[in-house]
Protein backbone atom coordinates (compact mmCIF):
# COMPACT_ATOMS: atom_id res chain seq x y z
CA UNK A 1 0.00 0.00 0.00
CA UNK A 2 2.33 2.43 -1.31
CA UNK A 3 2.81 5.79 -0.16
CA UNK A 4 3.56 7.54 -3.86
CA UNK A 5 6.61 9.42 -4.79
CA UNK A 6 7.98 11.78 -7.69
CA UNK A 7 11.02 11.57 -9.04
CA UNK A 8 13.25 13.22 -11.45
CA UNK A 9 15.05 11.50 -14.39
CA UNK A 10 12.86 11.02 -17.86
CA UNK A 11 9.84 14.16 -17.37
CA UNK A 12 6.46 13.39 -15.78
CA UNK A 13 3.54 15.12 -14.67
CA UNK A 14 3.93 16.48 -11.31
CA UNK A 15 1.23 16.50 -8.42
CA UNK A 16 -1.68 14.36 -7.63
CA UNK A 17 -2.97 11.89 -10.37
CA UNK A 18 -6.07 10.38 -9.30
CA UNK A 19 -5.87 8.08 -12.17
CA UNK A 20 -3.90 5.71 -10.25
CA UNK A 21 -6.86 5.57 -6.92
CA UNK A 22 -9.03 4.70 -10.29
CA UNK A 23 -6.89 1.70 -10.93
CA UNK A 24 -6.97 0.57 -7.23
CA UNK A 25 -10.89 0.85 -7.81
CA UNK A 26 -10.83 -1.50 -10.43
CA UNK A 27 -8.44 -4.33 -8.62
CA UNK A 28 -9.91 -4.21 -5.83
CA UNK A 29 -13.41 -4.80 -7.76
CA UNK A 30 -11.52 -7.60 -9.31
CA UNK A 31 -10.66 -8.67 -6.29
CA UNK A 32 -14.35 -8.82 -4.88
CA UNK A 33 -15.47 -10.31 -7.78
CA UNK A 34 -13.32 -13.25 -7.43
CA UNK A 35 -14.72 -13.64 -4.29
CA UNK A 36 -17.98 -13.72 -4.94
CA UNK A 37 -17.03 -16.22 -7.51
CA UNK A 38 -18.02 -14.31 -11.03
CA UNK A 39 -14.22 -13.70 -12.11
CA UNK A 40 -12.13 -16.97 -11.97
CA UNK A 41 -9.18 -14.75 -12.17
CA UNK A 42 -10.37 -11.65 -10.33
CA UNK A 43 -7.64 -12.51 -7.98
CA UNK A 44 -5.20 -10.55 -10.63
CA UNK A 45 -6.43 -7.64 -8.87
CA UNK A 46 -3.77 -8.36 -6.08
CA UNK A 47 -1.25 -8.02 -8.77
CA UNK A 48 -2.05 -5.13 -9.90
CA UNK A 49 -2.13 -3.02 -6.39
CA UNK A 50 1.70 -5.20 -5.56
CA UNK A 51 3.10 -3.35 -9.00
CA UNK A 52 1.55 -0.08 -8.05
CA UNK A 53 2.84 -0.56 -4.79
CA UNK A 54 6.23 -0.84 -5.93
CA UNK A 55 6.01 1.50 -8.47
CA UNK A 56 4.75 4.55 -6.04
CA UNK A 57 6.57 3.64 -2.53
CA UNK A 58 10.26 3.29 -4.46
CA UNK A 59 9.49 6.63 -6.12
CA UNK A 60 8.75 8.35 -2.96
CA UNK A 61 12.09 6.56 -1.61
CA UNK A 62 13.97 7.96 -4.27
CA UNK A 63 12.22 11.58 -4.05
CA UNK A 64 13.20 11.73 -0.70
CA UNK A 65 17.06 10.48 -1.31
CA UNK A 66 16.81 13.40 -3.78
CA UNK A 67 15.02 15.87 -1.37
CA UNK A 68 17.67 15.13 1.51
CA UNK A 69 20.41 13.26 0.81
CA UNK A 70 19.34 10.18 2.53
CA UNK A 71 15.86 7.83 3.18
CA UNK A 72 14.80 7.87 6.93
CA UNK A 73 13.85 4.78 7.96
CA UNK A 74 12.25 5.25 11.04
CA UNK A 75 10.15 7.59 9.53
CA UNK A 76 8.99 5.34 6.92
CA UNK A 77 8.09 2.47 9.04
CA UNK A 78 6.27 4.93 11.27
CA UNK A 79 4.22 6.53 8.27
CA UNK A 80 3.11 3.11 7.29
CA UNK A 81 2.66 1.66 11.10
CA UNK A 82 0.19 4.48 11.29
CA UNK A 83 -1.72 4.17 7.66
CA UNK A 84 -1.80 0.06 8.26
CA UNK A 85 -2.65 -0.35 12.13
CA UNK A 86 -5.28 1.33 13.26
CA UNK A 87 -7.89 0.22 10.49
CA UNK A 88 -6.30 -3.43 10.39
CA UNK A 89 -6.66 -3.28 14.47
CA UNK A 90 -10.41 -2.39 13.64
CA UNK A 91 -11.13 -4.82 11.59
CA UNK A 92 -9.38 -7.42 13.81
CA UNK A 93 -11.53 -6.52 17.10
CA UNK A 94 -15.08 -6.61 15.03
CA UNK A 95 -13.97 -10.25 13.86
CA UNK A 96 -13.32 -11.22 17.20
CA UNK A 97 -16.55 -10.05 19.01
CA UNK A 98 -18.80 -11.53 15.98
CA UNK A 99 -16.53 -15.19 16.45
CA UNK A 100 -16.95 -14.98 20.17
CA UNK A 101 -20.27 -14.34 19.84
CA UNK A 102 -21.77 -16.38 17.04
CA UNK A 103 -18.95 -19.29 16.11
CA UNK A 104 -17.65 -22.58 17.46
CA UNK A 105 -14.69 -23.50 19.37
CA UNK A 106 -12.89 -24.45 16.66
CA UNK A 107 -13.79 -21.33 14.56
CA UNK A 108 -12.40 -19.23 17.77
CA UNK A 109 -9.11 -20.93 17.48
CA UNK A 110 -9.27 -20.57 14.13
CA UNK A 111 -9.73 -17.30 14.11
CA UNK A 112 -7.04 -16.56 16.95
CA UNK A 113 -4.23 -18.26 14.70
CA UNK A 114 -4.96 -16.20 12.04
CA UNK A 115 -5.19 -12.59 13.64
CA UNK A 116 -2.14 -13.34 15.42
CA UNK A 117 -0.39 -14.12 12.71
CA UNK A 118 -2.03 -11.40 10.00
CA UNK A 119 -1.06 -8.74 12.62
CA UNK A 120 2.63 -10.40 12.65
CA UNK A 121 2.19 -9.77 9.31
CA UNK A 122 3.41 -13.83 8.88
CA UNK A 123 0.32 -14.90 7.43
CA UNK A 124 1.36 -15.64 4.22
CA UNK A 125 3.68 -18.44 5.32
CA UNK A 126 1.27 -19.45 8.12
CA UNK A 127 -1.43 -20.14 4.83
CA UNK A 128 1.60 -22.28 3.29
CA UNK A 129 0.92 -24.51 6.21
CA UNK A 130 -2.80 -23.92 7.16
CA UNK A 131 -4.00 -23.17 3.21
CA UNK A 132 -7.36 -23.81 4.31
CA UNK A 133 -7.18 -21.66 7.71
CA UNK A 134 -9.22 -18.49 7.57
CA UNK A 135 -11.94 -18.79 5.27
CA UNK A 136 -14.53 -17.22 7.08
CA UNK A 137 -12.65 -13.38 7.77
CA UNK A 138 -8.53 -14.04 6.97
CA UNK A 139 -8.64 -15.65 3.74
CA UNK A 140 -7.36 -12.29 2.15
CA UNK A 141 -4.38 -10.59 4.82
CA UNK A 142 -2.18 -13.11 3.51
CA UNK A 143 -1.22 -10.41 0.57
CA UNK A 144 -1.26 -7.62 3.28
CA UNK A 145 1.66 -10.13 4.77
CA UNK A 146 3.49 -10.34 1.61
CA UNK A 147 3.87 -6.86 0.98
CA UNK A 148 4.88 -5.72 4.80
CA UNK A 149 7.67 -8.12 4.70
CA UNK A 150 8.80 -7.04 1.11
CA UNK A 151 9.12 -3.15 2.72
CA UNK A 152 10.70 -4.67 5.82
CA UNK A 153 13.53 -5.37 3.55
CA UNK A 154 13.44 -3.38 0.48
CA UNK A 155 13.78 0.26 2.00
CA UNK A 156 16.72 -1.04 3.76
CA UNK A 157 18.51 -2.63 0.45
CA UNK A 158 17.78 0.73 -1.15
CA UNK A 159 19.49 2.99 1.53
CA UNK A 160 22.80 0.57 0.62
CA UNK A 161 22.56 0.63 -2.91
CA UNK A 162 22.01 4.56 -3.56
CA UNK A 163 25.15 4.57 -0.99
CA UNK A 164 27.56 3.51 -4.27
CA UNK A 165 27.07 5.43 -7.32
CA UNK A 166 27.70 3.13 -9.81
CA UNK A 167 24.84 0.82 -7.87
CA UNK A 168 22.48 4.23 -8.10
CA UNK A 169 22.92 4.34 -11.72
CA UNK A 170 21.87 0.74 -12.46
CA UNK A 171 19.42 0.74 -10.16
CA UNK A 172 16.71 -0.43 -12.62
CA UNK A 173 19.13 -3.31 -13.85
CA UNK A 174 19.63 -4.12 -10.29
CA UNK A 175 15.90 -4.16 -10.00
CA UNK A 176 14.99 -6.19 -12.72
CA UNK A 177 17.28 -8.76 -12.26
CA UNK A 178 15.94 -9.19 -9.28
CA UNK A 179 12.70 -9.43 -10.92
CA UNK A 180 13.96 -12.40 -12.89
CA UNK A 181 15.65 -13.96 -10.32
CA UNK A 182 11.91 -14.31 -8.28
CA UNK A 183 10.79 -15.71 -11.70
CA UNK A 184 13.76 -18.06 -12.17
CA UNK A 185 13.58 -19.01 -7.99
CA UNK A 186 10.08 -20.23 -8.50
CA UNK A 187 10.41 -22.57 -11.50
CA UNK A 188 12.94 -24.01 -9.86
CA UNK A 189 10.54 -24.78 -6.86
CA UNK A 190 7.80 -25.65 -9.35
CA UNK A 191 10.23 -28.41 -10.88
CA UNK A 192 10.91 -29.56 -7.25
CA UNK A 193 7.95 -30.53 -6.38
CA UNK A 194 6.83 -27.76 -3.98
CA UNK A 195 3.10 -27.07 -3.75
CA UNK A 196 0.78 -24.73 -5.28
CA UNK A 197 0.59 -23.12 -1.65
CA UNK A 198 4.19 -22.49 -1.25
CA UNK A 199 4.24 -20.78 -4.86
CA UNK A 200 1.71 -18.80 -4.55
CA UNK A 201 1.75 -17.17 -1.04
CA UNK A 202 5.56 -17.14 -0.79
CA UNK A 203 7.32 -13.66 -1.07
CA UNK A 204 10.39 -15.22 -2.63
CA UNK A 205 8.19 -16.53 -5.24
CA UNK A 206 5.69 -13.60 -6.06
CA UNK A 207 7.71 -10.37 -5.07
CA UNK A 208 7.97 -10.01 -8.80
CA UNK A 209 5.40 -8.03 -9.03
CA UNK A 210 6.79 -5.44 -6.48
CA UNK A 211 10.21 -5.35 -8.01
CA UNK A 212 8.33 -4.83 -11.41
CA UNK A 213 7.09 -1.60 -10.11
CA UNK A 214 10.33 -0.65 -8.19
CA UNK A 215 12.13 -1.11 -10.88
CA UNK A 216 9.96 1.59 -13.25
CA UNK A 217 9.93 3.80 -10.80
CA UNK A 218 13.68 3.63 -10.65
CA UNK A 219 14.00 3.85 -14.17
CA UNK A 220 12.20 7.07 -14.24
CA UNK A 221 14.63 8.75 -11.46
CA UNK A 222 17.78 7.57 -12.82
CA UNK A 223 16.47 8.37 -16.78
CA UNK A 224 18.08 10.92 -18.70
CA UNK A 225 19.61 13.91 -17.12
CA UNK A 226 21.47 16.69 -18.54
CA UNK A 227 24.54 17.42 -16.67
CA UNK A 228 24.58 19.67 -13.58
CA UNK A 229 26.96 20.17 -9.91
CA UNK A 230 26.86 17.03 -8.06
CA UNK A 231 23.93 14.77 -8.83
CA UNK A 232 23.63 12.46 -5.71
CA UNK A 233 21.19 10.38 -7.48
CA UNK A 234 22.02 9.18 -10.96
CA UNK A 235 25.32 9.61 -13.09
CA UNK A 236 26.74 12.42 -14.58
CA UNK A 237 28.18 12.98 -18.00
CA UNK A 238 31.67 14.52 -18.25
CA UNK A 239 31.77 17.05 -21.65
CA UNK A 240 29.96 18.10 -24.02
CA UNK A 241 29.75 15.43 -26.61
CA UNK A 242 28.53 13.45 -24.15
CA UNK A 243 25.52 16.32 -22.99
CA UNK A 244 24.60 16.23 -26.67
CA UNK A 245 24.24 12.27 -26.98
CA UNK A 246 22.53 12.29 -23.58
CA UNK A 247 19.92 15.16 -24.70
CA UNK A 248 19.25 13.46 -27.55
CA UNK A 249 18.18 10.28 -26.07
CA UNK A 250 16.18 11.89 -23.91
CA UNK A 251 14.04 13.89 -26.42
CA UNK A 252 13.30 10.75 -28.40
CA UNK A 253 12.49 8.68 -25.21
CA UNK A 254 10.13 11.65 -24.56
CA UNK A 255 9.03 11.23 -28.05
CA UNK A 256 8.51 7.45 -28.14
CA UNK A 257 6.72 7.41 -25.18
CA UNK A 258 4.22 10.58 -25.96
CA UNK A 259 3.02 8.03 -28.81
CA UNK A 260 2.93 4.29 -27.68
CA UNK A 261 2.03 4.98 -24.68
CA UNK A 262 -1.25 6.21 -25.20
CA UNK A 263 -2.23 2.80 -26.95
CA UNK A 264 -0.42 0.85 -24.99
CA UNK A 265 -1.69 1.49 -21.50
CA UNK A 266 -5.54 0.81 -22.72
CA UNK A 267 -4.31 -2.59 -24.91
CA UNK A 268 -2.20 -3.52 -21.43
CA UNK A 269 -5.50 -2.46 -19.36
CA UNK A 270 -7.77 -4.45 -21.69
CA UNK A 271 -5.68 -7.94 -21.75
CA UNK A 272 -5.69 -8.08 -17.66
CA UNK A 273 -9.40 -7.32 -17.96
CA UNK A 274 -9.86 -10.54 -19.97
CA UNK A 275 -7.33 -12.62 -18.26
CA UNK A 276 -9.61 -11.27 -15.05
CA UNK A 277 -12.45 -13.42 -17.17
CA UNK A 278 -10.46 -16.47 -17.80
CA UNK A 279 -7.12 -16.87 -15.97
CA UNK A 280 -7.54 -20.30 -13.85
CA UNK A 281 -8.38 -19.87 -10.26
CA UNK A 282 -5.22 -20.28 -7.61
CA UNK A 283 -5.50 -23.65 -5.66
CA UNK A 284 -6.06 -26.47 -8.02
CA UNK A 285 -2.41 -27.19 -8.63
CA UNK A 286 0.38 -25.45 -10.82
CA UNK A 287 -1.00 -23.26 -13.59
CA UNK A 288 0.28 -21.55 -16.53
CA UNK A 289 0.48 -18.42 -13.93
CA UNK A 290 2.78 -19.97 -11.85
CA UNK A 291 4.67 -20.66 -14.95
CA UNK A 292 5.47 -17.55 -15.77
CA UNK A 293 2.26 -16.06 -15.68
CA UNK A 294 2.02 -14.08 -12.66
CA UNK A 295 5.33 -12.13 -14.09
CA UNK A 296 3.65 -11.65 -17.75
CA UNK A 297 0.63 -9.74 -15.86
CA UNK A 298 2.83 -7.56 -13.82
CA UNK A 299 4.56 -6.11 -17.30
CA UNK A 300 1.12 -5.73 -18.23
CA UNK A 301 0.06 -4.02 -14.90
CA UNK A 302 3.32 -2.20 -15.29
CA UNK A 303 2.38 -0.82 -18.88
CA UNK A 304 -0.92 0.34 -17.37
CA UNK A 305 0.88 2.32 -14.67
CA UNK A 306 3.82 4.25 -16.65
CA UNK A 307 0.50 5.03 -19.46
CA UNK A 308 -1.43 6.82 -16.57
CA UNK A 309 1.75 8.24 -14.88
CA UNK A 310 3.22 9.85 -17.83
CA UNK A 311 0.24 10.41 -20.30
CA UNK A 312 -2.20 12.09 -17.83
CA UNK A 313 -4.86 13.63 -20.50
CA UNK A 314 -4.99 10.65 -22.32
CA UNK A 315 -8.63 9.30 -22.36
CA UNK A 316 -7.96 5.96 -20.19
CA UNK A 317 -6.56 8.44 -17.22
CA UNK A 318 -9.28 10.86 -17.44
CA UNK A 319 -11.86 8.14 -17.03
CA UNK A 320 -9.82 6.39 -14.15
CA UNK A 321 -9.10 9.73 -12.98
CA UNK A 322 -12.81 10.68 -13.04
CA UNK A 323 -14.30 11.95 -9.07
CA UNK A 324 -16.65 8.40 -7.74
CA UNK A 325 -13.23 6.55 -9.35
CA UNK A 326 -10.68 8.29 -7.53
CA UNK A 327 -12.53 8.38 -4.62
CA UNK A 328 -13.55 5.14 -4.14
CA UNK A 329 -9.58 4.23 -4.55
CA UNK A 330 -8.98 6.44 -1.90
CA UNK A 331 -10.87 3.99 0.67
CA UNK A 332 -9.60 0.74 -1.36
CA UNK A 333 -8.04 -0.04 1.60
CA UNK A 334 -10.67 -0.06 4.01
CA UNK A 335 -12.65 -1.88 1.48
CA UNK A 336 -10.67 -4.18 0.76
CA UNK A 337 -10.41 -5.41 3.98
CA UNK A 338 -13.81 -5.79 4.72
CA UNK A 339 -15.32 -7.05 1.35
CA UNK A 340 -14.21 -10.36 1.98
CA UNK A 341 -15.96 -11.13 5.55
CA UNK A 342 -19.03 -9.16 3.79
CA UNK A 343 -19.09 -11.43 0.70
CA UNK A 344 -18.85 -14.43 2.81
CA UNK A 345 -21.93 -13.48 4.37
CA UNK A 346 -23.78 -12.40 1.76
CA UNK A 347 -23.06 -15.85 -0.22
CA UNK A 348 -24.49 -17.45 2.69
CA UNK A 349 -27.68 -15.91 3.99
CA UNK A 350 -28.60 -14.96 0.41
CA UNK A 351 -27.33 -17.43 -2.21
CA UNK A 352 -30.69 -19.02 -2.09
CA UNK A 353 -32.66 -16.19 -1.98
CA UNK A 354 -31.18 -13.69 -4.30
CA UNK A 355 -29.73 -14.13 -7.61
CA UNK A 356 -25.49 -13.68 -8.18
CA UNK A 357 -25.59 -10.20 -9.56
CA UNK A 358 -27.43 -9.07 -6.86
CA UNK A 359 -25.55 -10.66 -4.64
CA UNK A 360 -22.44 -9.01 -6.04
CA UNK A 361 -24.10 -5.25 -5.99
CA UNK A 362 -25.14 -5.68 -2.08
CA UNK A 363 -21.50 -6.92 -1.20
CA UNK A 364 -20.13 -4.04 -3.36
CA UNK A 365 -22.51 -1.94 -1.68
CA UNK A 366 -21.96 -2.61 2.25
CA UNK A 367 -18.00 -2.85 1.52
CA UNK A 368 -18.29 0.43 0.36
CA UNK A 369 -20.19 1.83 3.99
CA UNK A 370 -17.78 -0.40 5.88
CA UNK A 371 -14.70 0.94 3.65
CA UNK A 372 -15.79 4.58 3.95
CA UNK A 373 -16.77 4.38 8.00
CA UNK A 374 -13.11 2.96 7.82
CA UNK A 375 -11.65 5.71 6.11
CA UNK A 376 -13.49 9.06 7.62
CA UNK A 377 -13.66 7.73 11.39
CA UNK A 378 -10.02 5.36 11.77
CA UNK A 379 -8.04 6.07 9.01
CA UNK A 380 -7.82 9.55 8.47
CA UNK A 381 -8.20 10.75 12.78
CA UNK A 382 -4.81 8.29 12.67
CA UNK A 383 -3.17 10.46 10.16
CA UNK A 384 -4.01 13.08 12.16
CA UNK A 385 -2.50 11.95 15.13
CA UNK A 386 1.07 10.43 13.56
CA UNK A 387 3.82 12.49 15.05
CA UNK A 388 5.09 15.52 13.07
CA UNK A 389 8.45 13.73 12.51
CA UNK A 390 7.43 11.04 10.75
CA UNK A 391 6.07 13.14 8.21
CA UNK A 392 7.14 12.47 4.87
CA UNK A 393 10.21 15.25 3.79
CA UNK A 394 8.79 15.48 0.17
CA UNK A 395 5.58 16.83 -1.73
CA UNK A 396 4.77 13.20 -3.03
CA UNK A 397 4.04 13.59 -6.85
CA UNK A 398 0.97 11.08 -6.44
CA UNK A 399 -1.01 11.41 -3.21
CA UNK A 400 -3.32 13.65 -1.90
CA UNK A 401 -2.68 13.99 1.74
CA UNK A 402 -6.46 11.75 2.78
CA UNK A 403 -5.51 9.07 -0.08
CA UNK A 404 -5.00 5.76 0.84
CA UNK A 405 -2.19 3.28 0.75
CA UNK A 406 -3.07 0.68 -1.95
CA UNK A 407 -2.91 -2.52 -0.02
CA UNK A 408 -2.29 -5.84 -1.38
CA UNK A 409 -4.98 -7.31 -2.54
CA UNK A 410 -6.33 -10.73 -1.63
CA UNK A 411 -6.83 -14.00 -2.59
CA UNK A 412 -7.66 -17.05 -0.78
Amino acid sequence: MPESGGSPGVPRAAGYNPALDGLRALAVLAVLGFHMSVLSGGFLGVDVFLVLSGFLITGLLLAERDRTGSVSLARFYVRRAFRLLPAFGVFVAVGAVLVVAVKSRADQWDFLDNAVSSLLYVNNYYRVFRPDSGGAWFGHTWSLSLEEQFYLIWPAVLVLLCRRPAARRRLPAILTAAAVAVFVWREILIAAGVSDARIYFGLDTRADALLVGAALAAWGWVGPRLPGPADPGGARLHGFAGAVRLADLAARLRGASGVILPVAGPVALAALVGLAFVAPEPGHGITALDLGGFTGVALLAGVVVVSLDRCRQAPLAVVLGSAPMAWFGRISYGFYLWHFPVAGTVRDRLGDRVDTPAQVLIAIALSTALAAGSHYLVERPAQRRRPRWAASPVVPAQRRPDQAVPAAGPVA
